[in-house]
């Protein structure tokens, strides 16, 4: 019994020594960046969280005992915060999107592909670097990435090169994408469209559409989760080409699983809708769902600004740097224009 307590209390240890610490770093960033946001409403909380992280992690670093609960907050709480949110909706809502928003989001990834895979190969980027750049703006940023690096034979320092060139795009967009908006007088609904489509990560779509207002938040995450699932019959078709183009030179290749690449995260988020609309909930337990889904969102932005890594992001050079400004200039303009032919 007493090794038992032992081993128990051990690992009790080592998920605090390794998780809590980074946790609870995003979590502090996250609370002064609210109050600051409410402060400065123009900024708002999203913003000034990452340029919280970003001024922490070039001044006096983020040492190495932060940065699994760092990468936690990035990966793993971001998908809790839009499970809470998924509380927040019916069915009846997201049906309401319809029809064109599906569209436009085939036609979104269809272009962010391929316009970038072109913008690659013009500026002379070498090997797979192009590809896993496009299907990073197609799709869903970084998680694209990293999901098809592998899938295509990517090396370890090309996937590393494409997740810094669009990580760059992925900050700015938070920042630029809602002054835009504001600018132009966008609806909530066709900003939180806007932003689903045209913004890469996940973590910043939500971000930017929640700098918006609420309403344009709750629009962009749909159209993400939308977006998102595109990742699974495009891991499917990079594995059908990776597989004949090796059995035409070597005979054999590995198949992708669906189970691998599948995100699960938005069935829960699903269930989550699901429950609402067959038993709607309390609005003040609506509201707590939201408020602490807000807050997660915070402290997934600090844990973007604490990610990044100015030195990287130089060392990827310029012409990836300028194939990822065209490719996120083109497809905010192509999109913010079928969405106004849409919407």
């Amino acid at each position: 019994m007493q090794s038992v307590n032992t081993r128990f209390s051990s690992i009790e240890k080592n998920i605090f020594s390794t998780y809590i610490p980074g946790i609870i770093l995003t979590a502090l960033i996250a609370l002064l960046a609210h109050f600051l946001g409410q402060a400065f409403p123009i900024l708002g909380g999203a913003v000034i969280a990452i340029l919280l992280g970003v001024i922490i992690k070039q001044t006096v670093g983020v040492p190495s005992l932060f940065s699994k609960g760092i990468s936690f907050t990035l990966k793993k709480l971001l998908k809790a915060a839009i499970v809470l949110l998924g509380f927040g909706y019916s069915f009846t809502e997201i049906y309401s999107l319809g029809l064109n928003a599906l569209i436009i989001v085939l036609i979104a990834v269809f272009i962010g592909i391929f316009l970038t895979y072109f913008l690659g190969r013009l500026f002379k980027l070498e090997g797979n670097i192009p590809l896993l750049i496009s299907l990073g703006t197609g799709i869903c940023g970084a998680t694209a990435i990293a999901t098809s690096g592998p899938i295509i034979k990517a090396k370890e320092e090309e996937i590393v090169y494409a997740v810094n060139t669009i990580f760059a795009f992925n900050v700015l967009a938070v920042l630029v994408y809602p002054l835009i908006g504001h600018l132009l007088s966008m609806t909530d609904h066709a900003f939180g469209v806007w932003a689903g489509i045209a913004i890469h990560d996940t973590s910043s779509v939500v971000a930017a559409g929640y700098n918006y207002s609420t309403a344009a938040g709750d629009t962009s995450v749909v159209i993400k989760l939308i977006r998102t699932l595109m990742l699974v019959p495009t891991a499917v078709i990079l594995s059908v080409m990776i597989s004949m183009k090796t059995k035409a030179s070597a005979g054999g290749s590995d198949k992708v699983k669906i189970s691998k690449v599948f995100p699960y995260f938005i069935l829960v988020f699903a269930g989550a809708a699901a429950l609402n609309t067959i038993v709607p909930l309390p609005d003040a337990a609506v509201e707590v769902t939201s408020t602490v889904a807000k807050y997660i969102i915070l402290m997934v932005m600090a844990s973007v600004g604490l990610g990044t890594d100015i030195g990287k992001i130089k060392s990827v050079g310029l012409r990836p740097l300028i194939v990822g400004l065209l490719s996120s200039i083109l497809m905010g303009a192509v999109t913010f224009l079928l969405v106004g032919l849409f919407f």
